[in-house]
C-alpha cells in the first residue's frame, strides 16, 4: 500500500507544472489574453503632454522564459505614427522588460488591468527606427480593457 500511495503522489507530482502561478493569471495567463485602449481625441485633447494613442498588454505565447512566472507583449503607437513594442518578463505583478527597456507593474481592476511604468527604470521600447522611454512623457500610467487577440497584434 505504501508503494501504491508514494507511486501516486510521484505521479501527481510530476504531472505539476514546473511555473509557478502568476498573480496575473486570472487576466493574462492564457496565450492570447489581450488588454488594449485606443484613447480617443477627447481624452488626447485633455492631455496634450500624452504621446501614445494606441496601448496593448498581452500573454506573449510564442515564449516563456524559464527566469519568470508569465512573458507579455505590449506595444503602443504614438501620435507621430511610429509602433513601438516589447516582450517583459513577470514575477508576481512586477515585469522587467527585456534588454534593459526598464520595467513596470500590472494590477487588475474590476474591468481591466493598471499598467504603472516604474519611475526610477523608466519603460523603453523600439521602434523601426528609434527608442522611446515613456517615463519622460505623460504616459506613465495606462488602464487597458479587455480586446479580442487582434487588438494585441
Amino acid at each position: 500500500m505504501k508503494k501504491l500511495l508514494t507511486g501516486a503522489v510521484l505521479t501527481l507530482l510530476s504531472a505539476a507544472p514546473l511555473q509557478a502561478a502568476s498573480v496575473l493569471d486570472p487576466y493574462l495567463g492564457d496565450p492570447g489574453d489581450c488588454y488594449a485602449r485606443k484613447y480617443d481625441e477627447a481624452h488626447l485633447r485633455d492631455h496634450p503632454r500624452q504621446m501614445v494613442e494606441t496601448f496593448y498588454l498581452s500573454h506573449h505565447d510564442d515564449w516563456q522564459d524559464p527566469a519568470g512566472e508569465l512573458t507579455l507583449k505590449f506595444g503602443f503607437s504614438t501620435r507621430n505614427g511610429r509602433d513601438y513594442e516589447g516582450v517583459a518578463i513577470c514575477n508576481d505583478s512586477r515585469c522587467g522588460v527585456e534588454g534593459d527597456g526598464g520595467a513596470f507593474s500590472v494590477t487588475a481592476r474590476g474591468d481591466g488591468v493598471r499598467l504603472d511604468v516604474d519611475a526610477q527604470l523608466g519603460l523603453w521600447a523600439e521602434s523601426a527606427v528609434d527608442v522611446i522611454d515613456l517615463s519622460e512623457t505623460d504616459d506613465t500610467v495606462f488602464l487597458l480593457y479587455p480586446e479580442r487577440r487582434k487588438a494585441c497584434q
